[in-house]
């Protein structure tokens, strides 16, 4: 099976943005974060909301119009490994009409924040970027950006092409597939170990679950070498033409369901399903054969 670094592997097409060509994060101004919270923002919507995107096994939420006592903020907040958060976000500033009449503005002032914040047991507030004294933190941080360049290229061209890593998998992993998989003879006379609802086995380094019923499903996991941890991916029977395919990144994590832009994980996740889906049609092939 394909590892879990692989994922960061997977040649795809990019527009708009990329590593080569991403600003310095100490050369970035207001109006670039803001035009990167237009580009993801699948909701289309200028009420407050949030979309997660994930990134390997790192969350990506684009923050879109979040409202607190400072004012209004657009961008995204990226966490890595549940180690730190790099945020970047452009703020407009709440101040009121009197105060702006005052000092003969127009409009509130608006002005880019880009952040890091410690995670864990040596948690930490915010410490805005061009602060951090340690050369080799700051240059992480850049890697981490330039990274994130290449996953908002790629998910921007999934946008402008409709989609089409998620229409792949939708074409593959139909909700009948998932029903006729979960009811293969390969799950027979094995015993099988509990994860949540879904019962499987580890078999070449993955562990290959399911749902049966109405609502079935294919859960596969294997050891994420970045988290040291399994991460997972469950495609699920959500009615007769639809589907749902969620990530789950760590052992102790919810599943989260992953968007049409996250182009990467669709990939990798349709990888492991055509593999599944061959070993378990292989095996009741062969119970056939057997009967005939």
């Amino acid at each position: 099976m394909p590892s879990a670094t692989s994922l960061q592997s997977v040649t795809l097409k990019k527009c708009y943005y990329s590593a080569d060509e991403a600003r310095s994060l100490g050369q970035l101004d207001v109006e670039k974060i803001e035009q990167i919270a237009r580009d993801l923002d699948i909701a289309e919507s200028e009420k407050e909301h949030y979309v997660t995107g994930w990134m390997g096994q790192n969350s990506v939420v684009l923050v879109r119009n979040y409202q607190d006592k400072r004012g209004t903020s657009n961008g995204l907040v990226m966490s890595r490994c549940q180690r730190y958060k790099l945020s970047v976000q452009a703020i407009k500033f709440r101040i009121p009409k009197f105060l702006l009449w005052m000092t003969f503005r127009r409009r509130p002032r608006t002005m880019s924040v880009v952040g890091y914040t410690r995670l864990g047991e040596q948690a930490s507030g915010l410490q805005q970027f061009h602060n951090i004294l340690e050369p080799e933190l700051k240059q992480q941080l850049e890697n981490d950006w330039r990274e994130l360049n290449d996953y908002l290229g790629m998910a921007c061209w999934q946008m402008e092409n409709n989609q089409p890593a998620w229409r792949e998998m939708q074409r593959e992993a139909t909700p009948q597939a998932l029903w006729f998989l979960a009811d293969s003879n390969w799950f027979s006379g094995k015993k099988l170990q509990k994860d949540g609802d879904c019962e499987g086995l580890w078999t070449q380094n993955r562990f290959l679950a399911r749902r049966t019923g109405e609502h079935a499903a294919l859960l596969i996991s294997w050891h994420d070498e970045e988290n040291d941890n399994i991460a997972s991916y469950l495609f699920e029977r959500v009615s007769s033409n639809q589907i749902r395919l969620s990530l789950r990144p760590r052992k102790e994590d919810k599943f989260y369901p992953l968007n049409p832009f996250d182009a990467v994980h669709i990939r990798q996740a349709l990888a492991l399903f055509q593999q599944a889906e061959s070993e378990l049609c292989s095996e009741a092939f062969s119970q056939k054969q057997g009967r005939a």
